[in-house]
């Protein structure tokens, strides 16, 4: 009898790698996942954005009336407090998590906590951000996956130049890698035993090695990827950013995952100079 050997390509020795990295419990494996990522060249699809609008909700967690500033509503910089990944992300860093003007129920589906797993969640209060866009935006697009496919036109239009972009066996190990990378951020962490250390090196290798990118636009998992979000690092959003108005609103649970939007306060004026929103 004889046996068949396989050796691995080495995309899928660095994947193997990566996986391995990802479960152990140290501080050094998301140093070790940065370097290796460091040390590829990847494929970054780009995209030319410009939404209308931007908005960012903010849930009311400690019982808080009305936020009114903008700085209460734009990205994290109590930095240490920021003690877990996010999805982009690391402990310590505040990213600008948003969706455009089109994605309005896909923010609410990452915001309200019933679709983040808990729940005996019964009612909830969001104060909602907008902002204009002074400058357009060039994105990184994390690409379909073979189970997200077809959810979303223009990630598929992306997906299809990509992939034939380049007819060689070098850029086909780079699509597999490329496919890697994009299934993880397709995890949902209250479905997968997962974490979030791959998605957030590779957001920060695309900071770091794309110095003239804003921020990525990737899917949602919690509209089963049908809408989108955006990340934008900080200083794009200072810069890029112009704060405009804010809404709060309280949603009512009426079934399982199913909530009613109750009631809504506008703001009526913004004033630059002091950051202070005024409410009807």
């Amino acid at each position: 009898m004889s046996w068949a050997t396989f050796e691995m390509t080495v995309s899928e020795q660095i994947i193997n790698k990566l996986k391995e990295l990802k479960e152990l419990d140290t501080i050094s494996s998301y140093s070790h996942i940065k370097n290796i990522l460091k040390n590829q060249i990847i494929p970054i699809p780009f995209y030319d954005y410009k939404p209308y609008k931007l908005i960012r909700f903010r849930r009311h967690n400690n019982g808080e009336k009305l936020f009114e500033k903008s700085e209460q509503l734009t990205y994290r910089k109590d930095i240490l407090n920021i003690k877990d990944f996010g999805r982009a992300n690391e402990p310590g860093q505040g990213f600008f998590y948003c969706n455009d003007n089109k994605n309005h129920s896909t923010g609410i589906s990452e915001a309200v906590s019933i679709f983040r797993g808990n729940p005996n969640s019964e009612e909830e209060i969001l104060t909602i951000g907008l902002w204009d866009l002074k400058e357009p935006l060039k994105l990184a697009m994390i690409l379909p996956t073979a189970e997200n496919k077809g959810k979303n036109s223009e990630f598929d239009e992306m997906k299809k130049f990509y992939d034939g972009f380049e007819e060689s066996e070098e850029f086909e190990e780079l699509k597999k890698f490329n496919e890697f990378l994009a299934k993880e951020f397709t995890l949902d962490l209250q479905k997968h035993k997962s974490n979030y250390k791959i998605t957030c090196a590779f957001s920060n290798y695309i900071k770091e090695e794309f110095p003239e990118v804003d921020g990525i636009l990737y899917a949602s998992v919690k509209s089963e990827f049908e809408g989108t979000n955006i990340v934008l690092w900080p200083e794009v959003a200072e810069k890029k950013l112009e704060f405009v108005a804010a809404r709060k609103s309280t949603f009512k649970k009426v079934a399982d995952k199913t909530y009613t939007e109750l009631q809504t306060i506008d703001s009526k004026n913004y004033n630059k100079k002091t950051d202070k929103i005024e409410w009807k």
